[in-house]
């Protein structure tokens, strides 16, 4: 049959609608999210209803996408690799096809590549655990956060394991995490961790199921840190903080298993300012059905992973896995049962940690270094929460409250704010690294302390080694000097004209027995460590006045001293400091009675 112009027209019409309803059919189905970002690039990922090619473009403003990223294989779970980017800087993009864009290109779709490792700045980090019910609890958590971050950038979005309920298939996945954070995902990319409900569906020995086939993750070092060969347990780094994600579920803990040995090689390898360390089940906590005194894969990592970490300098650790919030006092060497927490040598401070109440843990080195302390965190109740005793004793804070961690780390400062699903900070804590009690030289500004006199004896055996001062006729202000006994920081330092000479930090506290802390009456505080082993300081006595009625005494003995070394350069200067509020007193000694090898001896006029 000859066609009429008829017959032209009908097939050009229904070629035309099979043309528009093939580009009707790719479809977006997933994200765009974003993965493994590093400063000089990223991976895009999208689902699309049906198999195309792909393409990214990125460009500095939407309508101005002028790269292209392609692949030519036919897929429906679309990958994209991302390189020669500038680090720390922010690039729009869409994701579609090499015949058109089926997403972004928008001013919400848009990613920050990773500052170089190293940089200093301000850094903020959404925390979520046990998010994976969908529903009004978990979009009252995140919109409490979104309400809160009031349209400022979100830099790292943590995830603490089962992150879709109840076992971790794909459609659990969609529902808990891709659709409720689709805005979030689009411009931050998340780092997850294995929890034991991913573990239903998938398997981190082989590396196999949901939770595998929808993250791509760094096992080959790709974003910083050693390459661990798995997505299982990996790290990376983000400006000055290196980040550290175990396998707390499957893998071994065992040592020389693959990996405490690719930790340990991590730790070893990474200068990072900060050190934070998640896994999805907690060494502490007292949670519903996740006692960690019970709970078999809790025991394994308090006992073989947790020292490993305490001596490389781990500063944070976060799980979930219990359905509350648990934040821990910093803390050090706690590896057994509850009941064998020592709180004189385990708790190194036992305040608050809120610069707002009893003042921030201190931590005097910058970078990682052994056994100064960490905090633990237990945020798991994303959402959902769980009515349990929170009395590990090891935590400071325990709350049966829906919300997420927001953490904020700027140069030597974190801190970590718990966000109820109400918009309210209900726990705040605060680290500071690298501040040393006594600096290398003198503070100024301080009050004098009139009427005082020192003696210091050197003797051949250090152990009989001494410091005595004194002082009255002083004015410390009650509100200046703090209350020690409710976790105020004090301070005595002692200088010669060269340097600090002996001195440090004094344990906070009021004392558990007689022989170490401290103790209140009236207006009269006196600190005890029997053994002087905080500094070689072994008392301290203040008593406030706001007139000219208050008086000091300060004295230290043994080898902690530090090995005094007589005679000394003048002028000497004693201080007793509030290292919370910068509060200091001061004696000034520009002359000795006696300056020689083993005695000195000196009055202020």
């Amino acid at each position: 049959m000859i066609p009429t112009r008829r017959h032209l027209i009908v097939s050009a019409l229904l070629a035309a609608l099979l043309v528009a309803s093939g580009a009707q059919a790719q479809t977006v189905t997933r994200g765009p999210y974003l993965q493994i970002p590093t400063p000089g690039g990223i991976v895009v990922r999208w689902r699309t209803d049906v198999p195309t090619d792909s393409r990214v473009a990125i460009g500095a403003a939407p309508g101005a996408l002028s790269s292209n990223f392609d692949d030519a294989v036919s897929t429906t779970e679309h990958e994209v690799q991302l390189s020669g980017l500038a680090p720390d800087t922010q690039y729009y993009y869409s994701v579609g096809t090499t015949s058109g864009a089926l997403a972004g290109d928008d001013a919400s779709t848009y990613f920050r590549t990773s500052p170089t490792p190293g940089t200093v700045r301000p850094i903020r980090a959404w925390v979520i655990g046990d998010a994976g019910f969908a529903g009004a609890n978990l979009n009252a958590v995140r919109d409490a956060y979104t309400s809160f971050n009031g349209g400022g950038e979100t830099d790292l979005f943590l995830l603490l394991g089962d992150n879709a309920y109840f076992t971790g298939t794909d459609p659990q996945h969609q529902a808990a995490v891709f659709d409720p954070h689709a805005a979030l995902l689009r411009k931050v990319a998340p780092w997850p961790t294995f929890g034991n409900h991913e573990g239903f569906s998938s398997n981190s020995i082989t590396e196999t199921g949901p939770y595998f086939d929808i993250f791509t993750l760094p096992r080959a070092g790709e974003a910083g840190g050693v390459s661990s060969g798995t997505e299982s347990y990996y790290s990376f780094d983000f400006a000055n903080v290196h980040f550290i994600v175990l396998d707390g579920n499957s893998s071994s803990t065992a040592p020389g298993g693959a990996m405490m040995t690719w930790l340990e090689a991590d730790l070893q390898a990474t200068t990072a300012d900060w050190l934070i360390a998640f896994w999805h089940q907690p060494p502490y906590s007292k949670g519903l059905f996740h006692d960690s005194d019970l709970e078999g894969r809790e025991i394994e990592m308090r006992e073989k992973v947790l020292p490993t970490l305490e001596d490389y300098g781990v500063d944070l650790v976060l799980n979930g896995h219990s359905h509350s919030y648990e934040r821990s006092y910093l803390i050090d060497g706690h590896y057994g049962f509850s009941p064998t927490l020592d709180p004189l040598t385990m708790v190194l401070d036992g305040g608050d940690g809120d610069p707002a109440s009893d003042g921030a843990y201190r931590k005097a080195s910058v970078g990682p270094t052994a056994h100064e302390g960490a905090v633990y965190v237990v945020a798991g109740s994303s959402s959902e929460v769980r009515n349990a005793t929170l009395n590990h004793p090891a935590m400071k804070v325990g709350l049966l409250q829906l919300g997420s961690l927001v953490l904020d780390i700027d140069g030597n400062r974190l801190t970590g704010s718990f966000l109820n699903n109400l918009e309210q900070i209900t726990d705040t804590f605060t680290i500071e690294k690298g501040v040393v009690a006594c600096p290398a030289a003198p503070r100024t500004g301080c009050d004098p302390t009139p009427r005082a006199q020192i003696t210091m004896r050197d003797q051949a055996d250090d152990a009989r080694d001494r410091l005595v001062w004194r002082f009255n006729h002083s004015t410390i202000n009650p509100s200046e000097i703090g209350d020690p006994t409710a976790q105020g920081d004090i301070a005595v330092c002692v200088y010669e004209q060269t340097g600090k000479l002996v001195g440090g930090s004094l344990r906070p506290g009021e004392g558990q027995d007689p022989t170490l802390g401290w103790k209140k009456q009236g207006q009269v505080y006196d600190y005890t460590d029997a053994l002087a082993a905080a500094h070689g300081l072994a008392k301290v006595r203040v008593r406030t006045d706001a007139g000219l009625r208050a008086t000091g005494m300060v004295r230290g003995k043994g080898p902690a001293l530090g090995g005094l070394s007589l005679p000394l350069d003048l002028p000497v200067q004693a201080q007793l400091v509030n290292l919370d509020n910068g509060a200091c007193w001061a004696a000034t000694f520009a002359s000795a009675l006696k300056n020689d090898a083993t005695r000195f001896t000196a009055r202020t006029p």
